[in-house]
C-alpha cells in the first residue's frame, strides 16, 4: 500500500507506472479516500467500489467513455456549446483522436493546445508551410499574447463540452484572427512519459493539492473564509423599445459602471454593470446590490428608462449575472457542481427569450481565473430579476463551494439533462430538481442557507418564470417604485 502524504495524495488511472510515476497507481499501490484526487488518462472503467472510501475528486472522468464517442456526437456536442469548428484533417491515429470535421485546413496557421484540468499548459503556434518532412517546427505562445488567450478559451470550451478535463485541441487561426477547433483528442503514451509537458503538468498539480487539503484543514478550524462576489448586468431600455447607452449615465464607476460590446464595428458601452463589494452570506451581498441599485437611480436622470435584467431582455443584448468565489480551490469538480446546482434550476425559470443566448452566452461549465485569486462563474444569466432570484443564485453558489466535498449528485454530468438545458426543455431538466434538493438537504450548510433557496425552489415547482420585460425597480424597492 502506498503511503499518503498528509493533506492529500493524487493518484492516477488507465496509464501504466512509467507514466503515472512518481504519483501512485489508483487501486493498485492503495485505496483514494475522499481527501484524494484521481487523474483518468485512459478508457480501463473505474473499479466497481470505487467511492466505497468516500469518493475522491475524479479529474478527467470523462477520459473512459471518450474513446469509444462517434464523431457525429462529438460534433453536436461542441456546436451545442457554442464552439467554432472548422474544416480538418487528421492523420490515421487511435481511437482517442476524435476530428470535428473532415476536409483540408492545410493551408492555415495550426495550433496545439494542451489542457490539463481546464488550464492550457502550452499552446504551440504552427505556421502553414508545409516541407518534405512534414510541418515545420512552430513556437510556444506566450500568456500575454491575444492568440494565447483566444486560442486557449476556445479549447477550454471544446474540451469541457467534450467531457473531458485534460486533453488536446487542434485548431486553426482564420483570416480575422479568430480560431476554430478541428479535433480534440486525448494524449497518447508516447506524450504522457516522464520529461513532458503532462508529467510537469501532474506533479505541479499534485504539490497544489497536498497545500489545498492543508488549507482546507486550516479554513475548517477558523471558519470557511469563503467569499461570493458578483457583477449582474442589466439594461436601460426607452419607451421606443431602444437601449440607451450606460456610458451616458454611469461612466466612471462608484460600483456601478458599463460594459464594452462591438456593435457596427465599433465599441459601445451600452450595458450597465454593478460591482457589489463580495461577502461571506448571500444576504449581505444582495443587501450589497441594492445599495448599488439605489446608488445608479441617484445618477439616471430619466425616470421613464426602464431597468431590464434576465438572459436576454432586448434581442442581441445578452446579459450575465457572473457570480465571483474566492477562499475555496477551484476544482473542476466545483465547475461541475455549480453547473448542477445553480445553472440548472436558474434556467428553469428563463423565459423563451433568455434562452437565445447560448450557447454563444451561457455555455455549460464558463469560468475565468481571476488575477488576484478565486475564480468567476459566467455561466449564468442576469438574475437581477427580482431578489428572489438573486439571493437563490448567491446561496446555491456559496453551497457548492462550502460542500463541494460532499455534494456527488452531479446532473451536469448525465447528457440528457444537459441536452435538456441547452434546448430549452424545462421538463426533462426540472426531473433533477428533487435529487438535488435531497443532496443539498443532507448538508450541514443547508440548514444556513434554505431560506435564501426554498422560495426559489418553492416558485420554479408552480412552473412559474420571471419576466424579463419588467423593471427589475419594481421588485427591488427602488425609486421611483420604492
Amino acid at each position: 500500500m502506498a503511503v499518503r502524504a498528509m493533506g492529500g495524495t493524487v493518484w492516477v488511472w488507465g496509464a501504466d507506472r512509467g507514466i503515472g510515476a512518481p504519483n501512485p497507481l489508483a487501486w493498485v499501490d492503495g485505496i483514494p479516500s475522499l481527501e484524494d484526487a484521481v487523474v483518468v488518462w485512459g478508457p480501463v472503467p473505474l473499479p466497481q467500489g470505487w467511492r466505497d472510501h468516500g469518493e475522491p475528486l475524479l479529474l478527467n472522468g470523462g477520459a473512459i467513455g471518450f474513446a469509444d464517442m462517434e464523431q457525429a456526437v462529438l460534433r453536436y456536442r461542441l456546436r451545442r456549446a457554442g464552439v467554432t469548428m472548422s474544416d480538418g484533417e487528421q492523420g490515421a491515429g487511435s481511437r482517442s483522436v476524435r476530428q470535428v470535421q473532415t476536409r483540408s485546413w492545410s493551408s492555415r496557421r495550426r495550433l496545439i493546445v494542451r489542457i490539463f484540468q481546464l488550464e492550457p499548459v502550452s499552446i504551440e503556434l504552427l505556421p502553414s508551410t508545409i516541407n518534405g518532412s512534414g510541418l515545420s517546427s512552430g513556437r510556444e505562445l506566450l500568456e500575454d499574447e491575444p492568440l494565447f488567450r483566444r486560442a486557449g478559451r476556445l479549447a477550454v470550451r471544446a474540451l469541457y463540452a467534450a467531457g473531458l478535463h485534460c486533453g488536446i485541441v487542434e485548431a486553426v487561426v482564420l483570416a480575422d484572427g479568430t480560431c476554430a477547433v478541428t479535433a480534440v483528442r486525448l494524449p497518447d503514451e508516447r506524450e504522457l512519459r516522464s520529461g513532458t509537458i503532462w508529467n510537469v503538468a501532474l506533479r505541479r498539480f499534485s504539490d497544489e493539492w497536498r497545500k489545498r487539503r492543508k488549507t482546507i484543514s486550516t479554513d475548517e478550524a477558523a471558519g470557511s473564509g469563503i467569499l461570493i462576489g458578483a457583477d449582474p448586468e442589466f439594461l436601460f431600455v426607452a419607451d421606443t423599445g431602444k437601449v440607451v447607452s450606460a456610458s451616458r449615465y454611469l461612466e466612471g464607476g462608484h460600483g456601478s459602471g458599463c460594459d464594452a460590446v462591438v456593435i457596427g464595428g465599433r465599441v459601445r458601452y451600452p450595458i450597465a454593470e454593478l460591482r457589489p463589494a463580495p461577502a461571506a452570506s448571500p444576504g449581505r451581498l444582495a443587501a450589497n446590490i441594492r445599495q448599488l441599485l439605489l446608488h445608479t437611480s441617484s445618477r439616471v436622470t430619466d425616470p421613464s428608462l426602464r431597468w431590464l435584467a434576465g438572459g436576454m431582455p432586448v434581442k442581441g443584448f445578452a446579459l450575465g449575472g457572473h457570480i465571483h468565489v474566492s477562499g475555496v480551490p477551484f476544482t473542476t469538480r466545483l465547475l461541475h457542481q455549480l453547473d448542477s446546482y445553480v445553472a440548472f434550476p436558474l434556467s428553469l425559470a428563463e423565459s423563451a427569450n433568455d434562452r437565445l443566448r447560448r450557447p454563444r452566452y451561457g455555455a455549460l461549465g464558463d469560468f475565468r481565473k481571476q488575477p488576484h485569486g478565486g475564480f468567476e462563474y459566467r455561466t449564468l444569466p442576469s438574475w437581477l430579476v427580482s431578489p428572489m432570484a438573486t439571493k437563490a443564485a448567491l446561496a446555491l453558489t456559496l453551497l457548492c463551494a462550502l460542500e463541494t466535498e460532499t455534494l456527488d449528485y452531479l446532473p451536469s454530468l448525465e447528457e440528457p439533462f444537459v441536452e435538456a438545458y441547452y434546448a430549452g426543455d424545462r421538463t426533462k431538466l426540472s426531473a433533477c430538481i428533487d435529487p438535488l434538493v435531497q443532496a443539498m438537504s443532507a448538508t450541514s450548510s443547508w440548514r444556513d442557507l434554505r431560506s435564501w433557496v426554498e422560495p426559489y425552489l418553492n416558485a420554479i415547482a408552480r412552473g412559474d418564470q420571471w419576466d424579463e420585460r419588467a423593471d427589475i425597480r419594481i421588485k427591488w424597492r427602488i425609486p421611483p417604485y420604492d
